[in-house]
C-alpha cells in the first residue's frame, strides 16, 4: 500500500506542486524586471556612442544577427527613430524579430528604448529599457534596467525562468560592451 502512495506523490503531487509554484511566481513583486551594471574604463561619450548606435548593436548584444533602420532620425533627432533586429540564440527554436523605438536620448547620460516582439503571439512581449551612464575620472558606470511585459500565455507562465535567463544575457551583453569599448583607442568614435 505504501508503494501506491509513493507513486501517487511522484506522479501527481510533485508535478502539481511545481505547477502551483509557477502560477504563484507570476504574481511576485519585480516580475519581468531586470537590472545590471558595469564599470567601463572610458569616458561616457565613448561608451554612449556604442550604446546609442543601432549599427554597433550587433557587435555587443548577443544573438543579434541583423539590424536595420525602419525610419531614419527626424531633423537630427534620434528620439522616435525606429529599427528592427533579428535575434536568436541556442535556446530559441526560431529567431525573434524585435521592433525597437528610441524613447529617450540624452547624449552621454541616458538612452531609452521600447522593444516589441513580433511573430508568435504565444511568446510575444513588450519591453521598456534604459541605459544610464555616470562618469567619474574617466570611468563610466553603465546601469541598465528593463521591465518586460509578457503577452502570450506560454511566456507568462514561464516568466520566472525567462527573466532569470534575461538577467544573465544582459550581464553578458554589458561585459561584451566593456571589452569592445576598452579595446578601442580612447577618444576613437565610429
Amino acid at each position: 500500500m505504501k508503494w501506491i502512495i509513493r507513486i501517487g506523490i511522484l506522479t501527481v503531487g510533485i508535478p502539481s506542486l511545481a505547477i502551483g509554484l509557477l502560477v504563484l511566481a507570476r504574481f511576485r513583486p519585480g516580475r519581468g524586471h531586470v537590472s545590471s551594471e558595469i564599470d567601463i574604463k572610458r569616458p561616457a561619450v565613448d561608451v554612449f556612442n556604442w550604446i546609442s548606435k543601432p549599427e554597433l548593436m550587433g557587435q555587443w548584444v548577443g544573438g543579434v544577427s541583423q539590424v536595420a533602420r525602419s525610419s531614419p532620425p527626424q531633423d537630427g533627432e534620434n528620439v522616435g527613430e525606429r529599427f528592427r533586429t533579428v535575434e536568436s540564440d541556442a535556446e530559441q527554436s526560431s529567431p525573434a524579430t524585435l521592433d525597437i523605438v528610441v524613447t529617450e536620448l540624452v547624449p552621454g547620460l541616458r538612452f531609452g528604448l521600447q522593444i516589441e516582439s513580433t511573430g508568435n503571439p504565444e511568446t510575444s512581449f513588450t519591453e521598456v529599457a534604459e541605459y544610464n551612464l555616470s562618469e567619474s575620472r574617466g570611468m563610466t558606470r553603465v546601469d541598465f534596467e528593463a521591465q518586460t511585459t509578457y503577452h502570450g500565455k506560454v511566456s507568462r507562465y514561464f516568466e520566472p525562468f525567462i527573466t532569470a535567463a534575461s538577467r544573465k544575457k544582459f550581464q553578458h551583453d554589458l561585459e561584451r560592451l566593456k571589452a569592445l569599448v576598452e579595446a578601442e583607442p580612447a577618444g576613437n568614435r565610429q
